[in-house]
């Protein structure tokens, strides 16, 4: 098994100390989100943090995706920003973008390796009590680039 380098641990944990103290701040919403990369049809799962930005209409999106793919598994840390340009009582539409770090784990040969890449989006988000069920579509640009689609919820 390799070892997971030492800035995608402490991004991950990051994320996560972020995502224990989202209930604490009123204006951060926590997400979950499962979806597909395209290309292979390689299934993911990810969590996400939803911030307000001082510019309005803006926010800030960070969030990990765990990619389960056949021989290498990734890992993608994403820095995500996006402008919510259409808003109505019941729907809301975004386009962003933003940097990702991407992990493959070859399993197989036990090789690491680590990728920048630019994320471009868009998604759809039902205004609900209490929560918002999004549809988002994502493309990857890397070394490997891909395009995601992915349903989440966020609370």
């Amino acid at each position: 098994m390799s070892k997971t380098p030492c800035c995608f641990v402490l991004g991950a944990a990051a994320l996560v100390v972020g995502l224990a103290a989202a209930p604490v701040a009123a204006d951060v919403d926590f997400g979950v989100r499962a979806g597909a990369y395209l290309e292979d049809s390689d299934p993911m799962v990810g969590v996400e943090l939803l911030m307000p930005m001082p510019a309005r209409d803006w926010f800030f999106n960070p969030n990990i995706e765990m990619i389960f793919a056949d021989p290498q598994d990734r890992q993608s840390l994403n820095f995500d920003f996006h402008y919510d340009f259409r808003q109505t009582a019941e729907y809301y539409l975004w386009a962003g973008a933003g940097g990702a770090a991407i992990h493959t784990d070859s399993w197989r040969n036990r090789d690491d390796e680590w990728n920048a890449g630019l994320n471009l989006l868009g998604g759809i988000g039902l205004r609900l009590q209490g929560m918002t069920p999004y549809a988002q579509l994502k493309v990857v640009l890397s070394d490997e680039s891909e395009v995601a689609a992915a349903v989440g919820i966020r609370f």
